[in-house]
């Protein structure tokens, strides 16, 4: 599990995330919810090891984040950052690929378990039709299930996303965030989302986690914070809460 201890973070005097403990269990979806600045990517990006905490202590399975070897640690927590690498010349195969990095040798050789698991990753993102393909000629939507697929390749127990449905349109997020749910029920993973759409949030997590000014709000499960007076503290705006005519799961309507 991922736990934080009144974990802080601050550049050049400015406190970004406020003392925080959280506490991330596999097997479950978490999202992260909150308007622009709220300290969503940053609280991801501590759990990424992209940057360290200024005070407090971030443990993963109980030991220390900077006390991880990289390769050790990549073996555990995977993350797609919002702003994504290039992919000039790439196959959806090759892409994947990269996922194996944490597991292969000195001289990075493809084994047969590594192309055993690019197969598999493949297979569970139902990309079968991308691999032969450039990743840059596929639609937003095709290239997130492509990134995943990498992301399962690398056989990692945490998986870290930085707001996945961006530009996406939304059958391109509903088809994501399907994916994202199944992939974390099949396989035991946690994930732990950044996202903007509230609605999107509440359908596919199994817990919000709500911040504002760098502090946690509020958390719990969308049938507890989806309400009006709730929602009203998050984002600042008055929404009302229906119930969704076919599944029942809340929505909220400005």
């Amino acid at each position: 599990m991922f736990e934080l201890e009144q974990v802080t973070f601050s550049v050049t005097g400015k406190q970004l995330l406020q003392p925080t403990s959280l506490l991330f269990e596999e097997g479950r979806v978490y999202g992260l919810i909150g308007h622009n600045g709220s300290g969503k990517s940053t609280l991801l990006k501590l759990l990424a090891r992209q940057q360290p905490v200024s005070s407090g202590r971030l443990l993963l399975d109980n030991k220390p984040l900077e006390q991880w070897e990289s390769r050790a640690f990549a073996r555990r927590v995977a993350y797609l950052p919002q702003h994504l690498p290039p992919t000039d010349n790439l196959f959806g195969r090759e892409l994947v690929a990269f996922g194996r990095y944490p597991w292969q040798g000195l001289l990075g050789r493809t084994r047969e378990g590594d192309k055993l698991q690019i197969e598999r990753a493949i297979t569970l993102t139902h990309t079968e039709a991308y691999a032969e393909r450039l990743v840059d000629t596929l639609s937003g939507g095709e290239r997130q299930r492509v990134w995943l697929a990498m992301l399962l390749a690398q056989e990692s127990r945490f998986i870290l996303l930085d707001e996945p449905l961006a530009a996406l349109d939304v059958a391109h997020q509903v088809e994501v965030m399907s994916l994202v749910q199944r992939l974390s029920r099949q396989l035991g993973l946690c994930v732990v989302v950044v996202i903007h759409d509230i609605n999107m949030a509440a359908r596919y997590c199994d817990e919000l986690i709500a911040l504002h000014s760098g502090a946690v709000l509020t958390r719990g499960a969308p049938s507890e914070l989806m309400n009006s007076d709730t929602l009203h503290a998050i984002y600042g705006l008055p929404m009302q809460v229906i119930t969704h005519p076919q599944d029942h799961h809340p929505i909220a309507v400005v």
